[in-house]
């Protein structure tokens, strides 16, 4: 039997969206700005604190499969159907848009020799999902999916798997990271899927022990400190992450690195990275969760919504960031400032005209922008009341599943 739709999952991958777009509109700002203008540590602080939005939709994606087909039999049908929709839904829209951003780069930058020359590369990159920045995200989640099947077996039959998953997935991340290092030196390590296999298990085990979980959150002091150790680990990354990418990239106190041993200064990169990604990742899926039902509804709305379109807007946005970087490429500290923050905006905004604007307007909405949900109606109080259960409801005991 299908489980029930999580409007928490949309909420957070809307957290994971704008992450995203606060990431590409601040990129440009770390490279060209002045090391010493008041705005750099600014613009540093957000670039960096952002990368969470990735890895939290490789560890949504990884949720929502375990939590969907976790308790179903994989039967050929299942499994059948489970890569159908993925080649519709996901790995059509990857190709398309590799396409688009391939030839928009043929374009504005490149020459290529001949035709042969440019599909050439064009595969290689789309082999990648190198066809434009954004895209190796897609291709780390199609490798999820081919994964999958095996993965699913492999934590049915396994209890030691499905307990110590987390430990686990971050173990065969890092014993990948120190073999690449030392023995196979993948120049594009970060679109091999081990990269993320952190993030690949601990959605498994979220999704998987989901009900348990929902079912501990009723104990007030586990609550509490389950949060506790979430926003701690979370918020001593925030000051490491930015702080190690402040001095890697100004050389301002650099004799603080330089006093490092050198397996942590060899390490410290992928570590501050990757572990302030899974405490933001994880941090958000539970704080949607809280305030799923807490927030008003017109609110609750808006980050429905934005979750709805996070697919389409993820592919969309980097042509919008092109043309808004083209009509302001610089100018005086004032007007470029300011123009960044209306690039994010307006990004934002255009992004979504264009992907509702296509779901209801051509009936094959899929093939560009994925399966995707009409726009987020609030229910009926009668109907929320009697219907929706929210993971708070859950964890105060107040209705039972």
């Amino acid at each position: 039997m299908k489980r029930r739709n999580l409007d928490e999952i949309q909420m957070a991958r809307a957290f994971a969206i704008i992450a995203v777009l606060v990431v590409h509109t601040t990129s440009e700002g770390v490279t060209i700005i002045p090391f010493e203008s008041t705005l750099f540590p600014l613009y540093n602080f957000l670039n960096i604190a952002g990368k969470l939005g990735t890895p939290t939709f490789i560890m949504l994606s990884s949720f929502v499969l375990f939590y969907n087909y976790y308790r179903r039999d994989m039967t050929p049908s299942l499994i059948k159907n489970f890569y159908i929709k993925r080649l519709k839904f996901i790995l059509l829209p990857y190709f398309i848009f590799s396409l688009i951003y391939f030839s928009l780069d043929w374009y504005l930058y490149n020459d290529y020799a001949s035709m042969y020359e440019a599909l050439k590369e064009f595969l290689w990159d789309f082999s990648l999902g190198k066809a434009y920045m954004h895209l190796y995200f897609v291709f780390i989640s199609v490798q999820l999916y081919i994964m999958f099947p095996v993965l699913m077996v492999l934590f049915k039959r396994s209890s030691f798997l499905r307990k110590h998953a987390i430990w686990i997935g971050l173990a065969i991340q890092w014993i990948w990271v120190w073999a690449n290092r030392e023995y196979f030196q993948v120049q594009y390590k970060g679109s091999i899927s081990l990269s993320y296999m952190s993030f690949y298990f601990v959605g498994a085990y979220l999704g998987i022990h989901y009900d348990l979980i929902l079912e501990k959150f009723k104990n007030k002091s586990y609550r509490i400190s389950a949060l506790a150790v979430l926003i701690t680990g979370y918020l001593t990354l925030l000051v490491l992450y930015p702080g190690y990418m402040y001095i890697t990239r100004t050389g301002r106190f650099s004799y603080i690195l330089d006093s490092l041993p050198e397996w942590i200064q060899m390490n410290l990169a992928e570590f501050t990275w990757a572990t302030h990604a899974l405490f933001a990742g994880v941090m958000l899926f539970f704080i949607a969760h809280v305030l799923d039902g807490k927030l008003p509804v017109r609110i609750k709305s808006l980050f429905m919504e934005i979750g709805a379109v996070s697919f389409g807007v993820y592919l969309v946005h980097p042509m919008l960031l092109i043309l808004f970087r083209s009509l302001v490429p610089g100018g005086v500290p004032i007007v470029y400032h300011t123009w960044q923050v209306i690039t994010f905006f307006g990004m934002a905004i255009l992004s979504w005209l264009i992907v509702r604007f296509t779901y209801s307007s051509i009936p094959a909405y899929w093939v560009f922008f994925g399966k995707m949900p009409p726009v987020y109606t609030v229910p009926k109080k009668e109907k929320e009341k009697n219907e929706r259960l929210s993971f708070t409801e859950a964890y105060d005991g107040r209705k039972k599943r």
